[in-house]
């Protein structure tokens, strides 16, 4: 039951304001709790800031350590019609006339269906490539519509359409769904219609370089897009023209780009780091991260990182601040691309073992994990290309020349009149613009086909109309150990994604040979690592950010601060809330009794009075 009180109707005293000041007393203690977590609060949301802050910095570090991917280079073209793009650091022109653009094999049907419920075909349509390959389509009660829907749910690579021609009703369109010569079909089975005609005949792109007919020669493309005539650009053409150039340049700039923001975040954490590290002598008061060991420790590390990576273009201030002189970077990395890629990325060389006089390593890329450092390479199964031949005789005239890869194909038609010469080079231009992956050389009157790159995935087969090809070397991942660890390989490359010790995130290409490996036995020596400066900022943000980093610590230690705090805060409000109960009680108490007491003095006081009045009276009386 809740106890009704009237300060000092009793004592004459303020009773509720004694209270109120003696619970204040007790709140100090409360108060300076609430200043701690304050404090606490503050530095939690320093080290967030900070944490983010570095997450966005590692992001671009990553995004420059990461040099295969890099736009080292700028493609322009003379036409409108022909736009060019380079990867890399690729370099060098090409002048060629469009004489031809790609195009896609289409048929449409000569005559009309009034609706799309009549009838296009009695029964199933079949649909015959260039090649002579047939495809048979089931087309139900072969309406129109039903017709339709067949054809482009059979895989037979045609996209059919109901097209209406005004009063006339519906014509059928059939259409190759890729460009190029070889997407030339025909249709039958469609006897609804009096038959179909050629809308637009399949063609591939070509261009013709040289203007001298002795010396021209002419590339063509199943695509309007040609790769690798000038090593590391393509370009795609949309319409006749005479006179083009194409060329590339190393240009850096798009490097610098991404350059000058890093710097620009680093200095931002730098200058944050050192506000909150200072001493403010006006207020007397220190930052949140004075003398904060794990901070200063990242502050220290980042600077070092800068000055020991060599990094063309990129230095240490005496303030404690990053610069970037940008034309330094370009003049650098004109000079050497990929010297200055190193720089930044980094590099990995093998000190080869005796017997090792082929086998080398190069640097793919290395994880946040990944420490400088030197480390055993030892390589069980040599990384290898898939390479077949295929015997012409001399002269496969009239035959079809086809290799596939899964459900990729590739094929090609041996004219009359054609060298083996002629046929493989227009193969490797067939194979190049296609995207295969497939080099053709010949060697007398074998033509040799070598995958370009190693590996179990690159698996392919060729063969001729009359006779099938002979495989000749297997592709093969290389397989081996790093740092006496097993490592997993695919194609020349050879990883460590998981393990223990500083060689875990490296990947490394690896280029040997059978002799090498049984001269040392596969061990070829040690790999050196030297990370660059993105790649030594990845790795020292994930130390400080990582899960069990320096930051992250430090912030996990402040937020539990601040969850301290707050709980020992929630225990005073019930100590002053039970204290000032307490005390209420005892003043009420207070109260009740002096008031108890002035009634027991005022009836006392009343009760005198009144014996004092009798007595005189008494006195009185007996005088008379």
């Amino acid at each position: 039951m809740s106890q009704i009180t009237i300060s000092g109707a009793a004592s004459g005293l303020d009773t509720a304001s004694l209270i109120n000041q003696l619970v204040s007393v007790q709140t100090n203690q409360q108060n300076l709790l609430k200043g701690q977590q304050s404090s606490a609060q503050q530095r939690t949301d320093a080290y967030t800031a900070l944490s983010t802050a570095l997450t966005a910095l590692s992001s671009t570090a990553a995004t420059l350590a990461k040099t295969s991917a890099w736009k080292g280079s700028t493609a322009t073209s003379s036409s409108t019609s022909v736009t060019a793009t380079a990867a890399g650091t690729a370099s060098g022109s090409l002048t060629f006339d469009v004489t031809g653009v790609a195009a896609a094999h289409s048929l449409i049907t000569t005559s009309a269906l009034a609706s799309l419920g009549d009838v296009a075909a009695t029964g199933p349509v079949t649909l015959t490539s260039s090649s002579g390959a047939e495809t048979q389509v089931d087309v139900g009660g072969g309406t129109l519509s039903e017709v339709v829907s067949a054809i482009n749910k059979s895989g037979a690579g045609v996209t059919a359409s109901a097209v209406r021609t005004g009063s006339a009703g519906y014509r059928l369109q059939l259409t190759a769904r890729t460009t190029g010569a070889a997407t030339a079909f025909t249709a039958s089975g469609l006897d609804g219609f009096d038959g179909t005609s050629v809308l637009a005949q399949g063609s591939d792109a070509q261009v013709t370089v040289g203007s001298d007919p002795a010396t021209a020669y002419s590339v063509s493309s199943t695509t309007n897009t040609f790769k690798d005539l000038v090593p590391g650009v393509s370009f795609t053409v949309s319409a006749k023209q005479t006179g083009v150039t194409v060329a590339a340049a190393v240009d850096g700039s798009s490097v610098a780009d991404t350059i000058g923001s890093l710097v620009q975040q680093a200095n931002t954490i730098l200058s944050g780091i050192a506000t909150k590290s200072a001493y403010n002598f006006d207020t007397k008061t220190s930052g949140v991260f004075t003398g904060d060991g794990a901070v200063r420790l990242l502050q220290q590390n980042l600077l070092t990182s800068v000055s020991l990576s060599g990094a063309p273009g990129v230095d240490v201030t005496r303030d404690g601040a990053l610069t970037f002189d940008r034309q330094k970077f370009l003049d650098a990395f004109a000079a050497d691309p990929a010297g200055v890629a190193q720089s930044f990325g980094g590099k990995a060389a093998l000190t080869p073992a005796a017997g090792a006089t082929s086998s080398s390593v190069a640097l793919t890329t290395a994880l946040s994990s990944a420490r400088a450092g030197s480390y055993d390479l030892q390589v069980t199964t040599a990384p290898a290309r898939e390479q077949w031949s295929l015997d012409t005789g001399g002269d496969l005239s009239g035959q079809g020349i086809t290799l596939t890869r899964g459900s990729t194909t590739v094929s090609y038609q041996w004219a009359a009149g054609q060298s083996t010469s002629e046929v493989a080079a227009a193969l490797n231009t067939q194979l190049s613009t296609s995207g295969f992956g497939v080099g053709v050389t010949v060697n007398g009157g074998t033509m040799v086909f070598t995958a370009d790159s190693a590996g179990s995935a690159q698996g392919f087969t060729v063969g001729s109309d009359s006779q099938a090809g002979t495989q000749v070397t297997a592709g093969a991942d290389v397989q081996g150990t790093i740092d006496g660890q097993t490592a997993s390989g695919l194609g020349s490359v050879l990883s460590l994604p998981t393990g223990t010790g500083g060689a875990v995130g490296l990947s490394l290409a690896v280029t040997t040979t059978a002799a090498d490996l049984a001269a040392t036995g596969g061990s070829l020596g040690r790999v050196a690592f030297t990370p660059g400066l993105a790649q030594r900022l990845v790795t020292l943000i994930g130390d400080a950010n990582g899960s069990t980093g320096t930051i992250t610590t430090a912030q996990t230690g402040a937020t539990a601060r601040v969850k301290q705090l707050q709980t020992q805060i929630d225990a005073w409000d019930s100590r002053l809330t039970s204290y000032r109960q307490t005390l209420t009680t005892q003043f009420t108490a207070m109260e009740t009794a002096m008031s108890k007491l002035k009634s027991s003095m005022s009836a006392l006081s009343s009760l005198t009075s009144g014996t004092t009045s009798s007595s005189s009276s008494s006195g009185t009386l007996s005088t008379g």
